[in-house]
């Protein structure tokens, strides 16, 4: 099975102690992670929609 080079791919690892470990983190699961957390300061950033366009 060839894989979709357009495909958007996040690994999460969730430890025992609750942390999870994330790798590749996309900016649509850093929205999922922070309704689970939002008062994560590190993933809040990710999660904000990027407004400015490149030219």
């Amino acid at each position: 099975m060839k894989k979709r080079t357009d495909e958007l791919n996040t690994e999460l690892l969730i430890l025992p102690d609750g942390r999870i470990l994330v790798q590749n983190l996309t900016q649509p699961m850093a929205e999922v992670l922070r309704q689970l957390n939002p008062r994560d300061q590190v993933i809040a950033p990710r999660a904000a929609k990027n407004t400015k366009r490149s030219s």
